[in-house]
């Protein structure tokens, strides 16, 4: 039987891939690296094999003349024959070259010439030996051909390659600046193919921008011994050689980096680059420009739905409040209504007392003032339950006070309200403990007849106006101030003329006053009175209080009475107060009468003010309203002449006239929106709307009093 043995092409990869533990890959690409090899070697084999059979040049005729001692300037290469191969001649080349030169220009064998070469000298063939010298020492051969000068000048791409194509115009040029780079010719890019990717390109000539050369130009240096005598001339001379090296390699420096700018500017393949990358910056800007604006229009649309969003929302929310608004408006509006039509009725009803019985102003103020303290009070439906009550026609006046009084009580027992601001509505006693003893303090009788007693009193009784000024005085200096209740009572007595009280007793007195004293009742109204009314004249006279003292006057038309009043006044120690009264008509504000205790009060205290007149005269239309009040609530015998006196707030004439403005500029029939005190109260800074209504109701029953007491004249 035949033996078989594996054999082949095949066989042997397979052998080679397992010897050398090989991927079929890294076979192929190792044959393919030995293959470029072999290839290489051939050509360096026929290169040199080609550079053996080079043809020598023949003798330029301008070498024949050239005298020896000039050898620096010869061209080494031409005098050899080399002139075409150049710095590309092998050193056999250059042994061959000069054999074959010498064998011609020998002296030896000039003597023995014929007469064409009888002008033949040994200048000639000294140069020849010069020149194999050079070219024969490595280090003096790269010498030379670091400044040799025919590469440049033999071939110019922008003449001599114009009609060629870039690659083949501008290849031989950076050949040729090739032999100067320190690195191996094998690591040297070079130019590529119009096929060349951009990589390859940007590599290529980013070698040449920072090409590094070794063309050190010490051929041209000057020869040491060309009248160098002694040591400081040697170094000068080869200071100057390094100077010109240094000079002539920048220059060449300079004159490659424009030769590889007119090759990058003229380059097709990197104005194609150029265009793809500025294409693609434009498509990559525009893409960027389409995101912008997509997102833009996303975050509008957000923002459009969220805004959307947002004014439902306010919409829905104020529509809440628009209704709320309008119930509650309503609800106000109702409320007012019915409060109207509860004054009108008990207006109607004279206030509850019987038909043909007069009322005072002072108690008609404070049956005005307490009456809209009750319905304050008071819901919409027990405001519908009294109109309806008070309708009633058969209903007497008496009976309807009767209601209200029960409306008042109920209040009290509901903790609703406090019973001394309903005193005119049936709440008749309050009873109160204070210092171990029981004082109770008749709501509705005149203070005259309150009695009060106080098993120990060890310092002088307060005033009413001291009490008034001690609670203002404990609002003013909070808990906290430094001395609080030393400045309290300094404060009391600044404002009253009086010697100032001990601390000790104005906080014995505060803590009454907050737990309820028999003056409370008395205080509580005299600081109504102040904050309401305080002009006791009639409303045509306005004053112009200095110091923050009242007038003290008998009256607006009584010039005597009031000169006789201010006498009296500073007969008892009390500097009158400056008035000064704008003109105005005169007219008498008649009062109802009123009988005054002539009971004589206790003597006062050395600095107390003294009142005018223990009793008001009833035909008096004006006494100062504040000073009365004051006086009759110090002596509780003068206290029914203290109620009978006129209240009424400090109102300014500026403020006067800020109210009948906004009086006109929101009459009865105003239609407008919101409610039409608020716009009034508005006009008129620092006054409520509860002041300008009882403002207005003061001046229109001071009015009809006018209008009464005229025809009750006639």
């Amino acid at each position: 039987m035949e033996k078989i043995e594996p054999v082949g092409p095949m066989y042997l990869a397979h052998a080679r891939r397992k010897l050398f533990n090989r991927t079929f890959s890294e076979d192929e690409e190792h044959l393919a690296q030995s293959a470029a090899e072999a290839a290489a070697a051939a050509k360096l084999l026929e290169d040199a094999e080609t550079a053996d059979d080079h043809e020598i040049e023949s003798d330029h005729k301008d070498d024949l003349r050239r005298d020896a001692k000039d050898w620096k300037t010869q061209d080494h290469y031409r005098l050899l024959g080399l002139g075409t191969a150049r710095w590309r001649a092998t050193h056999s080349m250059i042994k061959k070259a000069h054999r074959t030169k010498v064998l011609v220009h020998h002296p030896d064998k000039k003597s023995a010439a014929t007469g064409s070469n009888a002008t033949h000298d040994d200048a000639f063939f000294k140069c020849i030996q010069k020149a194999y010298e050079i070219l024969s020492d490595p280090v003096k051969r790269r010498q030379y051909d670091s400044v040799d000068p025919i590469p440049e000048e033999s071939y110019n791409p922008l003449k001599d390659g114009a009609d060629l194509p870039f690659i083949e115009a501008w290849r031989p040029v950076f050949e040729r600046e090739a032999r100067f780079s320190v690195r191996n010719r094998k690591e040297i890019p070079t130019i590529g193919t119009m096929e060349s990717t951009k990589e390859e390109v940007e590599e290529f000539y980013g070698f040449w921008y920072g090409f590094e050369s070794w063309r050190s130009f010490e051929y041209l240096d000057k020869e040491e011994g060309e009248g160098a005598e002694n040591r400081d001339d040697k170094r000068y001379i080869e200071k100057k050689n390094k100077a010109e090296r240094a000079k002539l390699k920048k220059e060449d420096g300079a004159r490659l980096r424009k030769l590889v700018d007119t090759a990058f500017s003229l380059d097709p393949r990197m104005a194609a680059f150029k265009e793809q990358d500025k294409e693609a910056k434009e498509a990559k800007k525009k893409e960027r420009l389409e995101q912008a604006k997509q997102a833009k229009r996303d975050a509008e649309r957000e923002a459009a739905l969220a805004k959307e969003m947002e004014e439902e929302k306010e919409s829905s929310e104020r529509l809440k409040k628009e209704e709320e608004k309008k119930e509650k408006e309503a609800k106000k509006k109702a409320i007012r209504k019915e409060k109207k039509s509860i004054k009108t009725l008990m207006k109607d009803a004279n206030y509850g007392y019987t038909k043909g019985k007069h009322i005072s102003p002072s108690t008609l103020e404070i049956y005005l003032s307490e009456l809209e303290t009750m319905l304050d009070k008071l819901a919409l439906e027990d405001l519908e339950r009294i109109v309806a009550g008070l309708s009633v026609a058969k209903t007497s006046n008496q009976d309807k006070q009767k209601i209200l009084e029960t409306e008042a009580q109920k209040l009290v027992r509901d903790g609703l309200a406090n019973p001394e601001s309903l005193t005119q509505f049936g709440v008749d006693t309050v009873t109160k403990k204070t210092s171990g003893t029981t004082t109770t303090t008749t709501t509705n009788t005149p203070p005259s007849t309150t009695t009060a007693s106080s098993t120990n009193t060890p310092t002088k009784d307060w005033s009413v106006e001291e009490v008034a000024l001690l609670i203002k005085a404990a609002n003013k200096f909070p808990g906290g101030v430094s001395d609080r209740w030393e400045t309290i009572a300094a404060y009391v007595a600044l404002h009253t003329g009086l010697p100032q009280r001990d601390a000790d007793d104005v906080i014995k007195k505060s803590k009454a006053v907050q737990k309820g004293s028999h003056q409370e009742a008395t205080v509580r109204q005299l600081q109504f009175q102040k904050k309401t009314y305080d002009i006791a004249e009639a409303p045509t006279v306005r004053y112009d209080i200095e110091d923050e003292v009242p007038p003290v006057a008998a009256g607006a038309g009584d010039a005597a009475s009031a000169k006789k009043t201010k006498k009296k006044v500073a007969a008892a120690g009390t500097t009158p107060a400056k008035v000064n009264a704008s003109p105005a008509p005169k007219a008498a504000t008649p009062t109802a009468p009123v009988t005054a205790t002539t009971t004589p009060a206790p003597a006062p205290a050395a600095g107390t003010p003294v009142a005018a007149s223990t009793t008001t005269p009833p035909t008096s239309s004006g006494a100062g309203a504040k000073t009365a009040a004051l006086a009759a609530l110090a002596s509780p015998t003068a206290a029914a002449a203290a109620a009978a006196a006129p209240a009424a707030s400090l109102w300014t004439a500026a403020e006067q006239k800020l109210l009948e403005a906004g009086m006109k500029a929101y009459p009865p029939s105003w239609q407008g929106e919101g409610d039409r005190w608020d716009k009034i109260a508005e006009s008129v800074p620092g006054r409520s709307k509860k002041e300008c209504k009882l403002r207005v109701k003061y001046l229109q029953e001071q009015v009809k009093a006018q209008k009464a007491a005229a025809a009750a004249s006639k």
